[in-house]
């Protein structure tokens, strides 16, 4: 249970979008699930839940056959024909057979029935996320992507880069410092561990860094350290 409970937290990078319009499932998620991800956005129409579907923005979307606006089928079908990559979990008072065939046939991850068990509901995302790869990714240019639930650097098409435990705990530390200067002390303290480490050795690694990937990943500042170029949105 204790990797379980380390993996919940590793959900902190994903978006949520939740379509119900159930005031039961609207407190659950209120008061269950805000301490878990990036952003829960919880709406209770089509309309605008299919515009924020296929905005892109989200890694997966729970939705509710108790909905405004559309039927279930109408919506679950309008976001699997215009959002193919978004995963979907769908929630229900009812085993409604036409419903069930209408999630098997949209391709969702799994049908969960009323009253939610938080517990199932987390892990079912959990597993969602890990098996479709899109939570707790770290985006950068030319495809190149840190998977923080897998701890590994790949290349499109899931090519694994064969960083050393240097290189790779080097990237891992600025990603943790993204958006500030991370300074030469520090990247010592905590990639060399404090032992004996020269200027060049370190210039050394951020070159491998750069050839395994591109130049711009890692930008130099003179006298001051390194810091990462800005994750992709």
């Amino acid at each position: 249970m204790l990797k379980t409970e380390k993996n919940i937290r590793k959900l902190y990078n994903a978006k949520l979008l939740i379509i119900s319009n159930d005031d039961n499932v609207k407190v659950t998620i209120e008061n269950e699930f805000d301490d878990y991800f990036k952003e829960l956005k919880l709406v209770n129409g089509s309309l605008e839940a299919l515009e924020l579907a296929v905005s892109n923005s989200y890694d997966l979307v729970i939705i509710d056959t108790n909905i405004k606006d559309y039927s279930f089928d109408e919506i679950c079908t309008e976001i699997s024909n215009k959002a193919s990559n978004l995963p979907k979990i769908i929630i229900s008072d009812e085993e409604n057979n036409d419903d069930i065939v209408t999630a098997i046939n949209c391709s969702a991850y799994t049908f969960i029935s009323k009253p939610l068990r938080v517990k199932d509901v987390k892990l079912a995302i959990i597993m969602c996320l890990n098996q479709t790869k899109r939570g707790d990714k770290i985006e950068f240019q030319n495809g190149i992507y840190f998977d923080e639930y897998r701890d590994q650097f790949f290349k499109p098409g899931g090519v694994l880069i064969d960083f050393t435990r240097l290189e790779k705990s080097f990237l891992k530390l600025l990603i943790e410092k993204r958006g500030e200067i991370t300074d030469y002390d520090t990247i010592k303290d905590v990639v060399w561990k404090g032992k004996n480490m020269s200027i060049y050795t370190m210039r050394n690694i951020v070159n491998k860094i750069r050839q395994k990937t591109y130049y711009e990943i890692i930008r130099n500042h003179s006298n001051k350290g390194y810091v990462l170029e800005e994750n992709q949105k």
